[in-house]
């Protein structure tokens, strides 16, 4: 009476894969990501830089917010279209609607038709109404079905209007498996930075920074803490772990003079208090404090494992 049902059920087997991530605490493997944040912050960039990095495997890019123009301003033609892992879906060459490109590739999701492939999707609003419940849970069972047919999926949606949540329906966050909110930060000249802060998780996914160089989309990952950081504040504790780097135990005052400050200047004092355990470390001996570099835990791990 049930021998259909021996093909179409779970077996041990289905649960040997473990997460595995095409980029570290960031991008997990065979799972549907979204990121969103407000219009101009930069969303396309990472993708590009996701794509870039990610192109030792097949890479679907989707294409149809970003006018063929600002493409190739931003050099795409030669940092990705031109990488033959790539296949770059823009509005002005497909033939295809962006829900006819979707309804495509759905069905061709069967058995593993997309294993070590990343589709990127840019961006969510172009694949149907997204705001009508039931036509955004019909996008995302499509999305559903790559997914199980072996893709990496990363969505790019727009925020709603006070930012702090995606654009549509509530089944848009019922049928991804991972959300970030992205903020762009304070970067180098050349670069471009953002925090990505999880707003849903199922894979083992943390809050991470990363820059993007703009001349050749290159993907860095930064520290989160830095990367909230103000170019006054980098300033402070570049030069203060300089200072402290050539000076071991320079004691509180001899320390904020060389840094320009006041010995009773709060905001000093502050940024110090601040950087205490993470830049470099205090001790207080006979009511004066000095100062050390905090030590590396990765050197220290290594040095300790050694022993």
């Amino acid at each position: 009476m049930f021998d259909f049902l021996l093909t179409q059920t779970l077996r041990q087997s289905d649960f040997e894969q473990q997460t595995e991530f095409l980029i570290p605490g960031f991008l997990p493997k065979n799972m549907i990501t979204l990121v969103y944040a407000d219009g101009g912050m930069g969303k396309s960039w990472l993708a590009f830089a996701v794509a870039k990095a990610c192109s030792g495997q097949k890479v679907i890019y989707l294409d149809y917010d970003n006018p063929l123009n600002v493409l190739k301003d931003r050099g795409v033609q030669e940092k990705l279209i031109s990488n033959r892992n790539i296949y770059y879906v823009q509005r002005s060459k497909t033939t295809m609607q962006a829900p006819e490109m979707l309804d495509a590739l759905d069905a061709k999701a069967s058995g593993s038709a997309y294993a070590n492939t990343l589709i990127l999707v840019d961006s969510l609003r172009n694949f149907g109404d997204v705001m009508h419940d039931a036509r955004a849970m019909a996008i995302m069972d499509k999305f559903m079905n790559l997914r199980e047919a072996g893709a990496t999926i990363l969505i790019l949606s727009h925020a709603n209007k006070d930012g702090k949540n995606y654009q549509g329906s509530n089944n848009i966050r019922n049928s991804v498996d991972n959300m970030y909110r992205l903020a762009k930060v304070d970067a180098e000249e050349g670069e471009i930075a953002f925090v990505l802060t999880p707003t849903k998780e199922r894979a083992n996914i943390m809050e991470c920074a990363f820059s993007v160089r703009v001349d050749d989309f290159g993907l860095q990952g930064i520290d989160v803490e830095a990367a909230r950081m103000s170019a006054d504040e980098l300033d402070f504790v570049a030069r203060a772990k300089a200072i402290i780097a050539e000076q071991p135990g320079i004691n509180k005052k001899a320390l904020l003079q060389q840094l320009g400050f006041e010995q009773d200047d709060k905001t000093a004092r502050n940024k110090l208090d601040q950087g205490e355990g993470k830049h470099w470390q205090s001790s207080k001996v006979k009511g004066v404090y000095t100062y050390q570099l905090q030590p590396d835990p990765i050197t220290t791990s290594a040095t300790s494992a050694a022993h």
